[in-house]
């Protein structure tokens, strides 16, 4: 017991000793105490994570009760916590305010008592929460738990300062207040402030005595924490001028680190509350944003891996082929025909960021299975996918057999294949391959195009009757358009119906009736790919209302730190959205601030799109390993772009493009090299280089008389 207690304890201690430099000359630091959200008279519900599948989640509200819910891996192991001070109920009417921090929750009440919840990062498979009662009366303390549903109180707890309960599992949950204790069956009591007690979630056949000795180095595991939190931050830097969408983007930032369950299956929580299961579709949508938002590619890899495992590979099956839409116990559901596609788009966004081609040699069975299962039972005489009514993204909607935005995804799953198929030298498939795409392509206008409104039908029937629905999937679809006329319609119609400035419907306001969750609702995720959309369009004025009332949602509704499934929170779903918060993140990184990297090709594409209300932006960008630490910085009449890359193994291209205040930009490509400053000025008339603060010549740049599409644009809003 001894032994499992001292290896938790150097495990946390190693955790919070790790030294990694990612600091950039005259960077601000960022501090994780300057980004607390205040609790006052609106009620918040609050998200604590140990990484590894245990969740804290509870609210903070005058006058009604807390109730504070601990859960791992999906079971409700604590229902809340029942606190009497001198022998009298801590009651809510007495809540005075509270805070919400990355790493802990704390209640103020009249009288001066409060109370601190805080996860604590697992270690193995040892999970713990922590509770500090301190100030106002000195009498004693007492903790009565409500356990999850089912579980009953046993065990040697009596006499020895604790409470022990067990799981459905075989676990043992123990209550502790440490060797000074007072313990009977339920109920745990402590004289003295601050009275500190530990919940403990230990593996069958652990000694509860564990508990005691971890409540010992409560303060040790604590501060860990808390500087891990600091540390990726940092090292995943992001700031802006803009300071109420900074802080939202490092509570996301913090909430999706905390989402991803690291161990044999890695995966990412796909909503908060979570029953345990893994939402596979959500995983294949967020690779990138979650790549993008940790700089953490050896995750989004073991992601994939996650996910390829599960594939259908039975032979004859009607979904063979496919990768699951659920994961529940270990068991697969195969109900999304998106998935495989999405998969193989996102893996290929991880490739290039990382440059894993052991990745990709390792996978290309799963994606052969993929396409082969496809091709024997779900396409179409011109070769779109064919689905069932309920197998796209809106489940509870019935959508034909050929819904628009899932042949853009067949197009880009049969694309990319024949690139990986090239890539490995298989010349068969990546000929076929890129034929059948071809043929895709050529039959999307000819079925899917409105040529008198200039957009895209929602779906197909069976039959071939065309959907009349005014829905946002077709504004994904622009990659596989031909006609100039048809993009700017189907974003003109997206723009100008569908949106707002609390996000995009899933219907158009004229049909929508609530029937179902996609017959009007505001699905935070949709926003990504407007955003998208728009900035192509210089029009990122528009987006950016969105993003806005997006942060302003993090920062002060529903749960704080979190963007829900559906907006304004409580409109339904789930109230945090691993799909919501991983597109708000990628929006930002490759459409506003136009950073892509292809570390396949050494090559880091910079095309900002900067928001009118946005004059400056810090950033680290990782290629593979690598960070790129960069300034973007427009002030009246210049732009800059600053870079500096430590430790890359050799050059770099940067391909640039820089839109001006008058409507010109400055397109072209220079070298990055390890340990120099590179600044790249513009001005309307010139385009400066420096390295490292001394002039140098650049080449090849282009003055692009009236680049903006923005005036050109104006029919997508005001």
């Amino acid at each position: 017991m001894r032994t499992a207690a001292a290896l938790f304890l150097c495990a946390i201690s190693f955790l919070g000793c790790q030294k990694t430099d990612y600091s950039q000359h005259a960077r601000d630091a960022i501090r994780i105490e300057n980004i607390a959200i205040t609790v006052l008279d609106h009620p918040r519900s609050y998200m604590q994570s140990d990484k590894e599948g245990g969740f804290l989640v509870g609210t903070i509200a005058r006058g009604s009760m807390d109730r504070d819910r601990w859960s791992v891996n999906g079971t409700v192991i604590l229902d809340g916590l029942n606190i009497e001070i001198d022998g009298k109920a801590l009651m809510p009417d007495r809540l005075d305010s509270g805070i919400i921090r990355p790493f802990e929750v704390r209640r103020s009440y009249a009288g001066g008592t409060t109370v601190t919840l805080a996860s604590l990062d697992a270690v193995g498979d040892v999970h713990a929460m922590a509770l500090v009662v301190d100030g106002g009366s000195d009498g004693p303390v007492s903790v009565r738990p409500i356990t999850g549903s089912g579980l009953v109180f046993g065990g040697d707890g009596g006499g020895r300062g604790r409470a022990i309960w067990k799981t459905s599992e075989g676990r043992t949950v123990v209550l502790t207040g440490g060797p000074s204790a007072e313990g009977e069956k339920d109920v745990v009591t402590l004289h003295g402030r601050p009275a500190r007690f530990l919940v403990v979630d230990l593996p069958r056949g652990r000694d509860p005595a564990t508990a005691e000795l971890l409540l010992a180095a409560l303060d040790t595991a604590a501060a860990m924490r808390r500087g891990r939190m600091e540390r990726f931050l940092n090292a995943s830097y992001l700031r802006t001028s803009d300071d109420t969408l900074t802080m939202a983007i490092q509570w996301i930032k913090l909430s999706l680190d905390g989402f991803v369950v690291e161990g044999r299956d890695t995966f990412a929580v796909g909503n908060v509350p979570w029953d345990g299961s893994i939402d596979a579709r959500g995983n294949a949508q967020s690779i990138a944003g979650i790549g993008l938002a940790t700089g953490d590619y050896g995750r989004t890899g073991a992601i994939i891996r996650t996910l390829a495992r599960y594939q259908d590979t039975r032979a004859g099956s009607r979904t063979f082929g496919r990768i699951p839409d659920r994961i529940i116990g270990g068991k697969s559901t195969y109900g999304g025909a998106d998935v495989s596609p999405w998969f193989v788009r996102e893996l290929y966004e991880h490739v290039v960021y990382a440059n894993d081609t052991s990745l990709v040699r390792s996978l290309f069975p799963v994606i052969e299975r993929s396409l082969e299962g496809t091709y024997a039972s779900h396409t179409d005489k011109e070769n779109f996918l064919t689905h069932g009514p309920y197998e796209t993204w809106m489940t509870q909607k019935a959508r034909g057999n050929r819904a628009v935005e899932l042949q853009l995804l067949w197009y880009f799953q049969q694309m990319i294949s024949s690139y990986v198929a090239a890539f490995l030298g298989d010349s068969t498939h990546e000929e076929a391959w890129w034929a059948a795409s071809a043929a895709t392509a050529g039959n999307f206008a000819k079925e899917f195009s409105d040529t008198v409104s200039h957009t895209l039908v929602d779906h197909l029937e069976s039959g071939g009757k065309r959907s009349t629905e005014i829905r946002p999937n077709g504004v994904m679809c622009l990659e596989i358009l031909e006609q100039e006329s048809m993009r700017f319609g189907v974003v003109r119609q997206a723009a100008r119906t569908l949106m707002s400035p609390m996000g995009v419907a899933t219907l158009s306001p004229a049909a929508a009736d609530g029937a179902t969750l996609f017959d009007g609702k505001v699905w935070s995720w949709l926003a990504g790919p407007v955003t998208y959309a728009l900035t192509r369009y210089d029009r990122q004025d528009l987006s950016y209302r969105m993003a806005r009332s997006m942060a302003r949602c993090v920062l002060n509704e529903g749960m704080a730190g979190t963007l829900p499934e559906i907006l304004p929170p409580g409109s339904g779903g789930s109230d945090a959205s691993l799909t919501g918060m991983a597109e708000f993140m990628r929006s930002i990184y490759q459409d506003y601030l136009g950073l892509r990297v292809d570390f396949t090709t050494k090559t880091l594409t910079i095309q900002p799109k900067l928001p009118d209300d946005m004059t400056e932006a810090e950033f680290t960008v990782y290629a593979g390993s690598h960070p790129i630490d960069g300034t973007l910085r427009r002030t009246h009449g210049e732009g800059r772009i600053i870079l500096r890359a430590q430790d890359l193994p050799e050059p770099m291209k940067v391909s640039f493009l820089w839109i001006l205040e008058n409507g010109d930009a400055w397109r072209g490509a220079v070298s990055l090299t390890a340990g120099k400053d590179l600044t790249l000025i513009f001005t309307d008339d010139a385009a400066m280089m420096f390295l490292d603060a001394k002039e140098a010549k650049m080449t090849g740049a282009r003055h692009l008389k009236k680049f903006s599409q923005r005036e050109s644009s104006s029919d997508l809003g005001q």
